[in-house]
């Protein structure tokens, strides 16, 4: 934790050139940018409590393996871990299952990976990039984030990679998320490659609407266009609290 001080000091340095009134349009509102300052926070990432799911997730698989094969891929797909799922009364004929189940899923717990820190930076050609430091698990050595190759374009609001430009949508997600309600923006590119193979980023920032936590997500994804098969893919999910009394990692309902 000492040694990642130090690089997070000796990073801020060279951001004390940018003016105060350099705008770094929607990410304003999310990082520091004008003072060389780093927001710290983690990588995170949801751990359900298996033990809790066990015997409610075998009633649902025992139910979805007697509904018709073709209907079973519509079930599968509405049943994402990453939400609470509404009330199927094919899947849980008995309310009680279900009430269940969900005592069951909001045990999960939202914990730590590793420490992060990001801020922004003015370049000299008017674009922004990400300052940002991290902590290897396998290595154990500091090294910076993938995001801080892309490039902000607060005039356009687009993120520029090697690949491409990263267009931007709004996005949300409602309070049965596990990491809770959330919004903000979305920046993405998809395109076939030359190589034959479909490739798609994604950098998404949120705020939760219960103002305690700014998120940041990076997912890379290349895959065989023709198999569907990836051979490249990398993603994380960063979470930073924003400064306010009793801000902490938590669990689904206290985020």
């Amino acid at each position: 934790m000492k040694a990642l001080s130090f690089i997070l000091a000796a990073l801020a340095i060279p951001a004390l050139s940018a003016q105060a009134a350099d705008k770094a349009g929607v990410m304003e509102s999310y990082f520091p940018t004008t003072d060389g300052a780093l927001h710290t926070g983690a990588q995170v990432r949801a751990v359900p409590d298996t033990e809790a799911l066990k015997e409610p997730i075998r009633k649902v698989n025992e139910r979805i393996a007697r509904i018709p094969k073709e209907e079973q891929a519509a079930f599968v797909n509405d049943f994402n871990a990453m939400q609470r799922p509404a009330y199927n009364a094919d899947l849980w004929p008995d309310r009680k299952d279900y009430d269940e189940f969900i005592a069951a899923w909001e045990k999960t717990r939202i914990v730590p990976v590793t420490q992060v820190a990001v801020g922004l930076q003015k370049t000299e050609d008017g674009t922004w990039r990400v300052l940002s430091i991290t902590v290897d698990a396998r290595t154990k050595r500091q090294i910076p984030l993938t995001i801080s190759a892309l490039r902000y374009d607060s005039e356009k609001n687009v993120w520029i990679s090697n690949d491409g430009v990263l267009t931007p949508e709004e996005y949300s997600v409602p309070d049965t998320s596990v990491f809770g309600a959330q919004t903000g923006t979305e920046w993405s590119l998809q395109q076939e490659t030359p190589l034959g193979s479909t490739l798609k980023t994604s950098l998404r920032v949120t705020r939760s609407t219960d103002g305690k936590y700014v998120y940041l997500s990076y997912v890379f994804d290349e895959r065989v266009t023709v198999t569907g098969n990836s051979f490249a893919h990398g993603a994380y999910l960063l979470r930073f609290p924003v400064p306010t009394p009793g801000a902490n990692v938590g669990k689904p309902g206290q985020r």
